[in-house]
């Protein structure tokens, strides 16, 4: 057990900058870390039990978790309390990763620290995200439909977006429908997707988070 190592760990996209200091602040290591399960877990193999602080991040939520797995204690901290790091002049990765290291080991309460989600909740709210990516792109796929109805000199009906596809394919333009069919069509299948994943929002809501119960009575909500 490395309990009494502390390591900043500064995030990229493809690798991270680990600085590892002792008990008495003396730095152990520095190295890069591949940014893949398999590439954390193999540097971390030799630090179990060792205190870890990063920046919450695009990675920062597996990266906890898997961390902590491997009773590692995990500070994330709040990018937006850490003027002290990224606003420097000599600002570099390995610098970075060492102030994380530091700050941590003097008091980690200096990160301002953030508390993800668990893997399941995590999960569960990508189902929210991936629902409203479909809807903002069906928004999209029906203004550039009307758009282009409206520079031909005509309009298309209003409607709402799920019945759009029935209500307004009759009044397109026929010579705009060899370029607008695949639109619809895509419209299409994109709200029947939106309807799987509401359903599947509704037995999440039922099953596992039931206090929602109250906040669907407001409406819109």
């Amino acid at each position: 057990m490395k309990d009494n190592i502390t390591i900043g760990m500064d995030l990229g996209d493809k690798t991270h900058i680990a600085v590892a200091l002792d008990g008495d602040g003396n730095e152990l290591d520095i190295a890069k870390v591949v940014n893949t399960k398999a590439g954390i877990s193999k540097y971390f193999e030799c630090y179990k039990g060792s205190t870890v602080a990063i920046e919450a991040g695009t990675h920062s939520p597996w990266i906890s978790r898997l961390l902590e797995q491997m009773d590692c204690t995990v500070y994330v901290g709040n990018p937006r309390k850490l003027n002290f790091i990224w606003d420097g002049i000599d600002k570099s990765d390995e610098r970075d990763a060492r102030l994380l290291a530091r700050v941590c080991r003097l008091d980690h309460r200096l990160l301002w620290p953030l508390r993800h989600r668990d893997g399941q909740a995590h999960a569960d709210l990508t189902v929210v995200k991936s629902r409203d990516i479909l809807v903002r792109t069906r928004t999209k796929l029906i203004s550039h439909a009307r758009c282009v109805v409206k520079t031909n000199g005509e309009r298309l009906p209003s409607c709402s977006a799920d019945s759009f596809t029935k209500r307004c394919e009759e009044h397109v333009p026929s010579v705009l429908w060899p370029a607008l069919e695949p639109v619809f069509r895509t419209i299409a299948q994109v709200s029947e997707q939106i309807h799987v994943l509401d359903s599947k929002i509704m037995q999440l809501c039922r099953q596992q988070y039931p206090e929602t119960e109250r906040l669907q009575q407001v409406s819109g909500v």
